[in-house]
């Protein structure tokens, strides 16, 4: 069976370990750094069309020089969030999650500095601050959205910020009626967007009902055994444009409260950050802890952090600081 990203493979191996990471798990960290690196430096030799932002940045420049800052910046955001979740799916503490995420993005940073050389630019990029936050995730892929008591009307949090919501949702355990279905609401206590997910004989579908009370869908074909990915924050079916998922974005403002309804008619795994600290969010009715192999689970994570980078090449030169958290919808 499939998960949502090889990352949630990782994430389910790390429910069975202690949050403290050992040896092995640093060097799975490291192995992700490289990754990260090896895939997101490329973007560093590249012409971005995009218009330049200069609001913000201490800046000596000329035109021609800005493409480099441009670049150096969308990666350093992109590595930086990248790096963020798959430190967070290592588990730990707030204070060793922090310090894993240094030691990363350290690495990504000299890795960037190195490629950087080679075109006669100097680069730096370090983390100034986070913010602390918990981690939802169900990693048993066997099991339907039921919080711990199998409740299938349930709160996840409330007054929150949300970022990074993703379902791995197995085909065959949906409801063949919208009605009936799995349903995700997000509200902002004056709007809410509800989120269906159902399938027939041969397509898995995603309806969005907008905090005007239309509803708009997208579908994507789904066989007997087949897992559906759902990337809420990212708008994508499967890695397919979902535009319906836009209205968590352009509907809601501010705090919300995440909720599922009829959470017993869907199976799978599933993650989200929130930016409240898990002494708030955790309820011994709703989730089990770390490293209880159970699920759901809610644990200590970085929900975003802000980091800083200089670029300088020739007249050119960029200081600037970044606020980077993934998929924040809210």
């Amino acid at each position: 069976m499939a998960d949502v990203t090889d990352a949630f493979e990782r994430a389910s191996d790390a429910a069975d370990d202690s949050p403290r990471l050992g040896g092995d798990d640093r060097g799975q960290l490291m192995l992700v750094a490289a990754l990260a690196i090896a895939v997101l430096l490329v973007g560093l030799a590249l012409t971005l069309n995009t218009a330049i932002y200069t609001e913000n940045l201490a800046t000596r420049t000329t035109d021609t020089n800005l493409d480099g800052a441009v670049n150096h910046g969308g990666a350093v955001e992109a590595g930086a969030g990248t790096l963020l979740d798959e430190v967070n799916r290592e588990g730990g503490t707030y204070g060793e999650l922090a310090g894993s995420f240094d030691e990363a993005f350290g690495n990504w940073s000299d890795a960037a500095a190195t490629l950087a050389a080679v075109r006669g630019a100097a680069t730096d990029a370090e983390r100034v601050s986070h913010v602390r936050g918990t981690r939802i995730s169900q990693p048993d892929a066997a099991r339907n959205f039921t919080d711990r008591n199998e409740t299938a009307d349930w709160t996840l949090a409330s007054d929150v910020g949300v970022r990074g919501v993703r379902f791995n949702v197995s085909r065959d355990s949906l409801s063949t009626s919208n009605a009936s279905s799995f349903h995700l609401v997000v509200d902002d206590e004056t709007n809410a967007v509800e989120t269906a997910v159902y399938r027939d004989s041969s397509r898995v579908f995603v309806a969005v009902e907008d905090a005007g009370g239309v509803e708009t869908t997208c579908s994507v074909a789904a066989d007997a055994g087949d897992y559906v990915t759902i990337d809420v924050a990212d708008g994508r079916l499967n890695g397919t444009a979902c535009d319906p998922l836009d209205a968590v974005h352009t509907d809601l403002d501010g705090s919300v409260t995440v909720s599922y309804r009829n959470a017993a008619e869907a199976e799978g795994s599933y993650e989200l950050y929130v930016d409240e600290t898990n002494a708030t969010v955790f309820d011994a009715t709703k989730y089990e802890p770390a490293g209880s192999g159970s699920s759901p689970v809610a644990q200590e994570a970085l929900y975003a952090v802000t980091v800083s980078y200089v670029y300088e090449s020739g007249e050119t030169y960029v200081s600037r600081e970044l606020r980077v958290a993934p998929g924040e919808i809210a």
